[in-house]
């Protein structure tokens, strides 16, 4: 004999999947840059976009997001 899924399997299943869904389009990444003590402020230490292989405004559509410590 098998079993029926009822009303609240069927909830938490299409829960679950929606959250998956949701999910899938946010990736986290972390890229370093190595910096000498000696190094003058204000020096140029990587290109992210290029790192990344992005372009300027696949920056700006992808909502990049840079911080620094």
């Amino acid at each position: 004999m098998t079993k029926r899924m009822g009303y609240r399997d069927w909830r938490w299943q299409a829960l679950w999947w929606h959250h998956f869904f949701l999910l899938w389009t946010t990736i986290h990444g972390q890229t370093r840059y190595s910096i000498p003590e000696e190094l003058k402020q204000g020096s140029v230490v990587g290109n992210l976009a290029k790192d990344l292989g992005l372009g300027l405004s696949d920056m700006f559509d992808r909502k990049l997001r840079a911080t620094y410590i």
